[in-house]
């Protein structure tokens, strides 16, 4: 019989993409026999479920500064090579950058066990952030190779770590699963903040933060809304940028015709009230909302961004524009909104395509690789 004890180390388990697998993959983990599953978080904060009888165990509780993470990964991948020792771990598998340094050096603290790493974004961003930048992209070339195997949520991502050293380890690619009987639960459910279901919604999802580039969508709409009557702009999600956004539409004569909800628990609830999922990113590693608005049922439009939208639409599942290209957005967003006939056969495709990345696929691939 299979036996096998497995290390999940993360940073938190908040809210995000990397966050949002590993729960997916503990539950499932969890329920094979013979297969014990251990989750190591760096920092506290726990908003993804987690199977009952899986108990974090937690480094730090408090905040640090990006020189201290730095100095501390040698003590807590010994923290963390000692505790495979104890409890006979076979494999750790890591998410981020900052857990796969500390997962490949726990080998230098005499752990010999299967060491795998998860890339969730494009590593060429280093080269745009000075020293600490710098800092990881000599992390990365020196520590990746000494892994057993990299997997990247995306082609793009992959690419790109390929395009930045010569990786000799076993790489690939597995995109993010999504669990589309969960999504069609959470629809159903009510949405706590109300909005006029007598409206039609265009609606954007993530952090209001610069890389989004949420103001593309204000300037685009703002520039056909007249032509558009009963439609309003929806954003979901909260960040620094919110109060300059609210002041951008007040600007532009659009404020009451912009809403935006913050963070709401259920946004699935929005999304299929909504008419167009739109996302204006400047880059990406792979954007889960957007299968997660394909799966239910939205038309999308997305900024061929580096990297992931490409790759999920393939320029036939959805629609997509040169980023910052407003102008060629406006005309995309019209096109679909006057056409209903568009707008359903999108619908239909967005279904389609988003069962290729239903759990039930993806974890499969997941369990071959963390089993072997």
């Amino acid at each position: 019989m299979l036996h096998k004890n497995i290390v999940f180390l993360a940073i938190s388990m908040n809210k995000g993409g990397a966050e949002r697998v590993i729960s997916i993959l503990l539950k499932h983990l969890d329920k094979i026999e013979g297969i014990n599953v251990y989750l190591i978080m760096m920092e506290d904060g726990i908003t993804y479920e987690l199977p009952e009888n899986i108990k974090p165990y937690i480094l730090h509780s408090g905040k640090k500064s990006a020189v201290r993470k730095l100095f501390e990964l040698p003590i807590i991948a010994y923290k963390i090579a000692k505790f495979s020792k104890v409890n006979s771990i076979d494999t750790i598998v890591s998410f981020l950058y900052r857990p796969n340094y500390i997962n490949i050096l726990t080998h230098f603290f005499g752990f010999r066990g299967k060491k795998i790493i998860n890339i969730r974004s494009t590593t060429s961003r280093y080269l745009n952030e000075g020293l600490l930048g710098r800092i990881n992209l000599f992390l990365v070339s020196t520590l990746f190779n000494k892994s057993d195997l990299i997997i990247s949520n995306s082609n793009g991502v992959k690419n790109d770590l390929e395009d930045l050293m010569e990786v000799k380890t076993r790489h690939i690619s597995i995109p993010n699963p999504i669990d589309i009987k969960q999504v069609n639960h959470l629809i159903s459910q009510k949405g706590v903040k109300e909005i006029d279901e007598q409206l039609k919604y265009i609606i954007s999802v993530g952090r209001l933060i610069p890389l989004k580039r949420h103001k593309d969508l204000i300037l685009s709409f703002s520039n056909i809304y007249t032509k558009l009557p009963n439609v309003k702009l929806l954003f979901l999600g909260d960040g620094e940028l919110m109060e300059e956004l609210v002041e951008y539409a007040k600007s532009l004569g659009i404020k009451d015709i912009v809403v935006f909800l913050g963070n709401v628990d259920n946004p699935f609830y929005y999304l299929d009230k909504s008419e167009l999922f739109v996302m204006t990113s400047e880059i990406e590693g792979f954007p889960n909302v957007l299968i997660e608005a394909m799966a239910c049922g939205l038309p999308v439009i997305s900024s061929d961004c580096k990297s992931g939208p490409s790759e999920i639409l393939e320029d036939k599942f959805g629609l997509l524009f040169k980023v910052g290209d407003t102008e060629h957005l406006s005309k995309h967003i019209l096109e679909v909104m006057r056409n209903k006939e568009l707008r359903e056969t999108l619908k239909f495709k967005s279904l389609e395509r988003a069962k290729e990345y239903n759990i039930d696929k993806i974890i499969k691939i997941f369990e071959k690789e963390i089993l072997l």
